[in-house]
């Protein structure tokens, strides 16, 4: 999916801003008029505010309520449709998807506040990324599929674990000198 400059985000306070994984993942996308896209972990709103153009039925969610606030008021302030919900992980979020779109939490620390909590993976960088693996083939439409920002600085062996129920492609990935970002499109078998 193409970056839209005229897409008029603001950045929110204790609101993860849209960094390099997030327009990674913005890249890599590509959804179809009248998909239903859920956009987990939705930060600003950045990566929601464009499937909404693109035509996606748009549901963004996190457990963030700056976040959820930061990203209405983004989709408000450009005119655009979507649903957007306070949630941890599935828990307030009804019905299933063609698309479930994830930047989690992913490096390897601890959350000690809002902020923290959007970054903050855990020891091993899994400690978001298995609960929401368990969950979302339950929140998938038949053919559904899920679009998963990864890491390095995860735990390759736990990685691999979580990730073998999927059949798995990689979209994208970018190299920095400090870790590996790609994401990788997930079905379940």
């Amino acid at each position: 999916m193409r970056y839209r400059k005229e897409i008029d985000i603001v950045e929110c306070e204790m609101v993860y801003p849209p960094l390099e994984d997030t327009f990674l993942m913005l890249d890599v996308l590509n959804v179809s008029p009248g998909e239903s896209v859920l956009e987990m972990g939705c930060g600003t709103g950045l990566v929601s505010c464009h499937l909404s153009s693109a035509g996606a039925e748009l549901t963004a969610a996190d457990i963030n309520p700056r976040a959820v606030a930061c990203t209405g008021a983004n989709l408000r302030r450009n005119g655009l449709a979507g649903k957007v919900v306070l949630t941890d992980l599935f828990r307030n979020v009804p019905g299933q998807f063609d698309l479930v779109v994830f930047n989690p939490p992913y490096l390897a620390a601890e959350e000690e506040g809002a902020l923290e909590q959007a970054w903050a993976g855990g020891e091993e960088g899994l400690d978001v990324v298995a609960p929401f693996l368990e969950q979302a083939p339950r929140h998938l439409r038949p053919g559904g599929r899920i679009a998963l920002l990864l890491s390095s600085e995860m735990d390759p062996a736990g990685l691999a674990v979580l990730l073998a129920p999927f059949s798995r492609s990689r979209l994208g990935s970018r190299h920095y000198f400090f870790e590996e970002l790609w994401v990788e499109e997930l079905r379940p078998r």
